[in-house]
């Protein structure tokens, strides 16, 4: 009967240890299943963060190349609904730009958020024309439709006074 209990024993530690095996092992590849998922997570936000830069970019090029048809597709759909936007109004105003000799430089993009379909870019703008140049800070609003940024909004803030060129 000892022989017995010293192999129920043994086989009881045996069976404890490779638990304690499997639970380190199922610990250690849920560990790395996190970490994955927290650097695709980050990956995924870089990523989108560079799609809206991408398209601020072209809201910039588009106008400075006064390219209506473009520049009316960057819009979104919601502004277009919300402000009753027609491509007859991006041509006004690519019109009137090109009539004030108005083309704009992106001097940095410095910030941009992203909250769902939701993106908020920030930087600074030198805008010259005919007038002259004058710096400044920006802030606009992208949503995302259909897996693409659009452009939302424009909020403008003087950064520095105007200068008359010479």
């Amino acid at each position: 009967m000892t022989t017995k209990t010293k192999t129920s024993a043994t086989k009881t530690e045996k069976s404890f240890l490779n638990d304690k095996k499997k639970i380190t092992m199922v610990g250690a590849v849920a560990l790395v299943l996190i970490i994955a998922a927290i650097a695709g997570f980050f990956y995924m936000q870089e990523n989108e963060k560079n799609k809206v830069e991408e398209a601020v970019r072209l809201h910039v090029e588009y106008y400075n190349t006064r390219n209506i048809d473009a520049y009316y597709d960057l819009v979104s759909q919601n502004s277009k609904e919300k402000y009753n936007i027609k491509l007859e109004d991006i041509s006004n105003l690519l019109n009137k730009a090109a009539f004030d000799g108005t083309n704009i430089t992106i001097v940095n993009i410095s910030q941009i958020t992203i909250q769902g379909d939701d993106a908020e870019a920030r930087g600074v703008i030198i805008a010259k024309n005919n007038q002259g140049s004058e710096t400044k800070s920006f802030v606009e609003l992208y949503k995302k439709e259909n897996g693409v940024w659009k452009y939302e909004q424009r909020m403008w803030q003087d950064t520095a006074t105007s200068q008359v060129p010479q």
